[in-house]
């Protein structure tokens, strides 16, 4: 085999660089793994002890917590390894502190919106306030675990989601001791562990984060919204709604009630998610560098890790519910979550999972090498065909089987982005080509 340089890749080399890729993913999994496993408990405490309806609206507030901190994602953390490892002058005149300044400035204008939001599914006012405190200083901390990344500070986001981990598992500990099981003490629970979470970078980037806001900053994000950011957004979006699409169709036709089945048996598949989410970040930013030093060998031998570790993580997750199911579902569901429905919730779920964790890896490497607007163009025409097949099925068929349109859309964005790096690997390749 010859490698991307020249040089005959042979077997000794090979095995360290596996061995060091492993050790890499461990540390980069332990934090996020952490972090998920105590929201999972917490989220199965709040699913014992909530009606349907409350923990309907608790998730669905969850997702749009996601989905914002995915946007935040796209007009900041995606583009982020891209403008530092350009030459210093394109995105004068500091592409770090101006990203940070930006950051800063939409995670203090979206505590409003968050509050209304939160009172517009029918939370109280006290509920909303600690939601959209937790939603917000969220923004902050994803944008600080990115750009940690983009540095080569990978201790530091391991330090943070640890930090986070425990402060949340002793949050949701005292939680069932005290008996306060509902919405304010989960947000407010929440909004604890991540300020801690943020506080762990240290007092050096909390002085950066404050004293990069200013004018100047903020004006030269614009280059990097017109080069960057708004294809990425509108990929965020259209991938959003390709995935949660029956989140906001069954919220807003049915209610929260009607859409709790769906979010208890969503939880099923939470270590998949976990996987996936933690290492797109890692591998955005190591993808990033190896296709900026042309090495496009290294980029694709990171994909097809990152999809063998996915995999790995959707047949662990697939045994550990058939077994869950089979031997007693009721440690994790209430009697009013039938049977059946968490049979074929869990059933459709995986369906969805494994077409999602297929094609994340290739979106990621489209990312790492700028494709936004291919890649925005691929989770436009998957979103339009998920919404569509959501809609529907939530008005011929019970609700839970609207999951199946997500399956479906899931399926059409991992074909089309196939397509979109195969293309993108010819033409990359073709103009790394010597003349």
């Amino acid at each position: 085999m010859i490698g991307w340089r020249g040089r005959a890749v042979t077997a000794s080399d090979r095995q360290p660089a596996v061995i060091g890729d492993l050790l890499r993913y461990g540390l980069a999994l332990a934090g996020p793994i952490g972090s998920a496993g105590s929201q999972f408990l917490l989220s199965l405490v709040l699913l014992r002890h909530m009606d349907a309806a409350s923990f309907g609206r608790f998730s669905f507030l969850l997702i749009v917590s996601q989905l914002v901190a995915s946007i935040w994602s796209a007009l900041f953390c995606a583009p982020l390894p891209l403008v530092l490892s350009a030459p210093h002058a394109v995105y004068a005149p500091d592409p770090a502190r101006t990203m940070l300044s930006a950051s800063s400035l939409g995670g203090l204008l979206s505590l409003v919106p968050f509050v209304l939001l939160a009172r517009g599914v029918g939370e109280g006012w006290s509920a909303a306030a600690w939601f959209a405190g937790f939603a917000a200083v969220a923004l902050l901390r994803w944008f600080a675990r990115a750009l940690a990344y983009a540095r080569g500070r990978q201790a530091q986001v391991s330090i943070s989601d640890m930090v986070y981990s425990v402060v949340l598992l002793v949050g949701t500990v005292l939680l069932v001791v005290r008996g306060g099981r509902d919405s304010d003490s989960a947000y407010a629970v929440f909004l604890l562990a991540t300020v801690a979470a943020l506080l762990a970078f240290g007092g050096r980037f909390l002085a950066e984060q404050v004293t990069a806001f200013g004018a100047a900053q903020l004006g030269g994000y614009r280059a990097m919204w017109r080069a960057h950011g708004r294809w990425s957004l509108i990929g965020v979006v259209t991938s959003e709604a390709t995935a949660n699409a029956h989140a906001y169709l069954v919220t807003g036709f049915l209610g929260a009630g009607a859409f709790a089945p769906l979010a208890a048996t969503a939880i099923l598949i939470r270590p998949v998610t976990v996987v996936s989410n933690a290492l797109t970040e890692f591998e955005r930013s190591r993808i990033a560098r190896a296709i900026g030093v042309g090495d496009l060998a290294q980029a694709a031998r990171a994909v097809r890790l990152f999809r063998a570790i996915l995999l790995l993580a959707w047949f662990g997750t697939g045994a550990a519910i058939v077994l869950l199911l089979w031997w007693n579902p009721r440690l994790i569901f209430p009697a009013e979550y039938h049977a059946h429905t968490l049979v074929i919730g869990a059933a459709l779920w995986m369906a969805a999972a494994l077409m999602r964790l297929l094609r994340t890896p290739e979106g990621t490497l489209l990312q790492a090498g700028g494709a936004f607007l291919p890649l925005a163009m691929t989770s436009l025409w998957s979103a339009g065909f998920s919404i569509v097949a959501v809609a529907v099925l939530l008005f011929t068929a019970p609700p839970l089987w609207s999951i199946l349109g997500i399956a479906l859309g899931e399926a059409v964005c991992a074909v089309l982005i196939f397509r979109a790096v195969r293309l993108w690997y010819a033409r990359t390749s073709a103009l790394s080509s010597p003349a």
